[in-house]
């Protein structure tokens, strides 16, 4: 098993399940550091909400990149490739006694990739909440009210916070506060009053 995974006509089948773990650790850390790589990867993500679906627009909505949150398509799309490729070469090893040469297995495992990304991706987003970058931007945000959802923010140490906007969407954010002193918990209301970078200021929801 070992000299199949390692074999040079799998490379391209293994790299993408290591950029998966890879990500998962970085989301794991990041989260830990009050701030997540998800979130933040999906208001960084341009908003191709509105634009002509013709073209390549026609083909990001048919593999529902813009119906999922970024790094959850990501991840779909590079373990979809992976098991593909992966399957691809097995039955092949089984049934020919080799693997398939990687130009004729890449364009089967694409092609299963983007089946699976539509397939599945529209599955999961009939599941998962709207992908919020679809309605309205970052930049829209302000004067809304979050919640802190991990760790503690003080003014030049931000940390994460759920914004939903007017239209019940969410979003991830950093926040700190205006004013030295003041330091928000997990659970905290903000209302967010500026955005400096991708940073925003915040002040405390007065009850």
């Amino acid at each position: 098993m070992v000299s199949f995974l390692l074999s040079q006509e799998n490379l391209p089948y293994v790299i993408s399940l290591c950029i998966v773990g890879i990500l998962g650790i970085v989301e794991s850390l990041s989260l830990v550091i009050g701030a997540s790589f998800l979130g933040l990867l999906d208001d960084w993500a341009p908003n191709d909400a509105g634009n002509d679906v013709g073209g390549v627009t026609g083909l990001a909505g048919w593999l529902c990149i813009s119906r999922l949150p970024l790094l959850i398509w990501f991840v779909l799309a590079l373990v979809s490739f992976a098991i593909a490729g992966l399957s691809v070469n097995y039955f092949s090893l089984s049934w020919f006694n080799s693997l398939l040469t990687q130009s004729v297995s890449l364009p089967i495992s694409l092609m299963l990739m983007a089946l699976s990304c539509h397939f599945l991706g529209g599955r999961l987003a009939s599941i998962l909440p709207k992908n919020e970058s679809s309605a309205v931007s970052v930049e829209d945000l302000n004067g809304c009210v979050g919640t802190l959802t991990i760790g503690k923010a003080v003014l030049g140490n931000p940390s994460e916070a759920l914004v939903k906007d007017d239209y019940m969407q969410k979003h991830y954010v950093l926040v700190e506060p205006d004013e030295d002193g003041v330091e928000f918990l997990t659970g905290t209301q903000v209302v967010l009053l500026k955005r400096k970078g991708r940073v925003w200021s915040a002040a405390k929801l007065k009850s």
